[in-house]
């Protein structure tokens, strides 16, 4: 990542100065017409006149000079996307070629705005900015929320990455512009735990007729009985204890969801082949807790019947495709709702 805090410049041809610090910094014309300010500046100007080689005055610090014209010279170019570590993950970036977001909001994005410089850099920048969702959800959404200039994708890609609006301490929350940019997030919080909800009730670990095929229903007589009463890949012996340690795993998840007590992003489980619980529980470390994977770890208590664990995976990875099916982010929430 390019060093803000200092700048250089060869083949210059021209000088600005920082009037509060009286410090000279050369540059190029070429490079300052990338900035509409600058653009209109020169073509009001004569070449010939005296003053033509004396340097222009900027009402700007040495700091905030320095920064404007590496935008200018050398332009910033698109942080590095990493390759996903499942097939559900979003866009994830080298954090060695991200710009730092209190540099992004405090002093690059006013420079853009105020000298009007290229919609290139521009575009490079909002990538920059979207690289921070994930780990400063608030606020890049804040940010994208109040600085209109097509950056709606970066607000709703950052509002999947935030908490529990009653988790956060009120210095925190006030980032958030406006009442309508609050209420979008309440929406989207209160459809997901409700659908979260109905959907952790509504999964069975031995579901009853819910995963015969075709040609079984085509056929009745080859239906195994005692799967159909005792539930899907059911196991006679631990059923009733397994069924319990289910439930109660669920009703405990389900408070937790309730009271706002646990993140609304989620993982997929998926299956790795072969499949391993290590690899699971590493890419949890490096997430948000979620409903699935709150299940999942009843998984583990399951190990001494092999019926019983295989069936607790196979509904902790339906309920992973399903949680992960539920809108997440604000362009995805209904509009009926």
């Amino acid at each position: 990542m390019s060093n803000w805090s200092t700048f250089t410049c060869e083949n210059a041809d021209f000088k600005v100065r920082s009037v509060p610090d009286n410090i000279v910094f050369n540059a190029r014309r070429t490079a300052l017409l990338d900035s509409e300010v600058f653009r209109d500046m020169f073509d009001m100007c004569d070449p010939g006149s005296p003053d033509a080689d004396e340097p222009l005055d900027l009402h700007e610090t040495s700091s905030e000079l320095i920064a404007l014209l590496r935008l200018l010279h050398d332009p910033p170019v698109a942080p590095k996307e990493l390759p996903p570590i499942t097939v559900y993950d979003s866009r994830r970036y080298d954090p060695a070629t991200v710009i730092p977001l209190p540099l992004l909001l405090s002093l690059v994005f006013p420079l853009v705005d105020k000298y009007a410089i290229k919609e290139e850099t521009i575009n490079a920048l909002k990538l920059h900015l979207h690289a921070h969702a994930r780990t400063h959800a608030l606020e890049v959404y804040a940010f994208a929320t109040v600085n209109h200039n097509d950056m709606e994708w970066i607000a709703s890609a950052a509002s999947q990455y935030i908490q529990p609006l009653a988790s956060y301490r009120f210095e925190e929350i006030k980032v958030i512009p406006n009442v309508i940019a609050y209420h979008k997030l309440v929406r989207l919080q209160d459809f997901r735990v409700k659908a979260l909800r109905d959907l952790l009730l509504g999964e069975d670990i031995f579901p009853r007729g819910k995963h015969l095929n075709v040609a079984a229903l085509l056929n009745p007589s080859s239906l195994d009985l005692p799967t159909c009463l005792l539930g899907y890949g059911a196991c006679p012996t631990h059923r009733e204890r397994t069924i319990a340690s289910w439930d109660r795993q669920r009703k405990a998840l389900m408070g937790r969801i309730e009271t706002g007590n646990i993140r609304l992003t989620c993982i997929p489980f998926v299956r790795f082949p072969p499949f391993t619980f290590a690899k699971y529980h590493s890419m949890r470390k490096h997430s948000a807790t979620d409903v699935a994977g709150e299940m999942g770890a009843l998984t583990d208590t399951l190990s001494e019947c092999k019926t019983c664990q295989k069936a607790c995976i196979a509904a902790v990875e339906m309920l992973a495709y399903k949680c992960h099916r539920l809108p997440r982010r604000l362009d995805q929430l209904p509009n009926v709702y």
